[in-house]
């Protein structure tokens, strides 16, 4: 029993310290570090006897220099002086050194470990990833996107059937600003505006001809939201219309809107058009859907792709701040 208890006792120590080893490889980097600047004071206070020392011993042998038969012997005694200096010295500061290279190397190998896991972790989410847009696609294949969005949405679409049927179902009016359900070709996705999504094929400007066109449209999207995304933290206001000018799609829209006084865009500022949130990153819409043309896109399978911009209406407030520059 006592042998039993003392194994159980020290599996239970060695699977807590792996499970906890990068927060226990800190700690000690910490107290290393604390010893090792605690050490060093302490050496430095001692160098001064240290050296005044091998001074007074240097001074003696110069002066009884002549009282050597050979220079060889005076040669030898003075080795001897500077190897107990430099062996002093390395007393002195090996606390030191010792606790600052357990300190870096704790520090690191608790790194390493953390590192190690999120690759696991990251290669264990892209696996799960792919494994379910395969489900999607197969179960869009075998039993069409009416029951896909049904499987999503947890049987939402289901009760909603049930609810119309028996003439108990009663259409919500969207408030203003609100995110609501509108047809989009295959799929339904959720709009803000019209102006809000664009489809992005042969038509716009920069869309590529070429056999590499997949990849060259996927990296130019991706590439356009971190800059403009980028230039919202640096600036606090990207207007849609520099999105859209940068990006080579048909303004006729926008013009239309700013014509009534509408002006789109993101800001990180405090107005909120009826309460809705600042959006605090510049998105395109490409990984935040997870319908069939996204997912092909990404893939590199299909050139077009509906982008959806999380843009919003700007308020008086911020529009009086840009006429002001």
């Amino acid at each position: 029993m006592i042998f039993a208890g003392i194994k159980s006792a020290l599996s239970t120590a060695k699977n807590f310290a792996i499970q906890h080893s990068p927060e226990i490889l800190l700690g000690t980097s910490i107290v290393c570090s604390v010893g090792a600047t605690v050490t060093g004071c302490m050496a430095m206070t001692k160098m001064d006897n240290i050296i005044g020392e091998h001074k007074e011993a240097l001074d003696i042998l110069h002066t009884h220099e002549k009282n050597y038969e050979s220079s060889s012997e005076y040669k030898k005694d003075l080795t001897k002086e500077y190897g107990r200096y430099w062996f002093k010295v390395a007393k002195t500061w090996a606390p030191c050194v010792a606790l600052t290279l357990a300190s870096g190397t704790a520090a690191l190998a608790s790194f390493k470990i953390i590192k190690g896991r999120l690759i696991i972790a990251e290669t264990a989410f892209a696996g799960v990833t792919k494994a379910f847009e395969q489900y999607r696609d197969n179960v869009i294949e075998d039993q069409g996107e009416e029951k896909d969005l049904y499987y999503a949405n947890n049987g939402a679409l289901k009760k909603k059937q049930e609810l119309i049927a028996a003439g108990k179902y009663k259409e919500k009016e969207p408030k203003k600003g609100e995110l609501v359900m509108k047809q989009d070709g295959m799929v339904n996705v959720p709009l803000r505006s019209d102006v809000f999504h664009y489809l992005f094929c042969k038509e716009s400007v920069k869309w590529s001809h070429y056999s590499d066109g997949p990849y060259y449209n996927f990296r130019l999207l991706s590439q356009a939201q971190t800059m403009f995304d980028v230039k919202l933290h640096d600036d606090g206001v990207v207007l849609l219309d520099d999105v859209y000018s940068y990006l080579g799609l048909d303004m006729a829209m926008l013009h239309a809107e700013r014509a009534e006084g509408r002006t789109y865009g993101w800001t990180l500022d405090c107005f909120a058009e009826d309460g809705m949130p600042n959006d605090s990153h510049v998105l395109f819409g490409l990984f935040e859907y997870n319908d069939t043309q996204h997912r092909l896109f990404r893939a590199g399978q299909i050139n077009d792709v509906t982008l959806h911009f999380n843009a919003r209406l700007l308020t008086k407030e911020t529009n009086e701040l840009l006429a002001r520059g």
